[in-house]
């Protein structure tokens, strides 16, 4: 199960920062009643630093994109996000082509 491998990597690697992608909205499907969630969400949730969501769209592919493929998807800070209960975008701490 993903929730097991996530508590091993964070139990051996707690400095680690661990990203997941999903096809899911964060707000209206993983914390929300929804067929995407299930007993473990919320622990696999708080163990993720950083969640890439909605579902990959080619017609808005867009390869200047940094670390998501099209750009309905948003990258979310999930620990601020959970602390203040709104969507907090994550922010790369190096700035692209620096």
């Amino acid at each position: 199960m993903l929730v097991q491998l996530l508590r091993k990597v964070r139990e051996q690697y707690p400095e680690k920062n661990i990203w997941c992608y999903t096809g899911y909205l964060y707000d209206k499907e993983l914390l929300s009643e929804s067929r995407a969630r299930c007993e473990y969400t919320d622990e696999m949730l708080s163990m993720i630093d950083v969640l890439v969501d909605e579902r990959f769209v080619e017609v808005l592919k867009d390869i200047r994109l940094v670390f998501r493929g099209s750009a309905n998807q948003r990258i979310i800070d999930v620990k601020k996000s959970m602390e203040s209960g709104e969507i907090v975008p994550w922010e790369a701490k190096v700035k692209r082509g620096m």
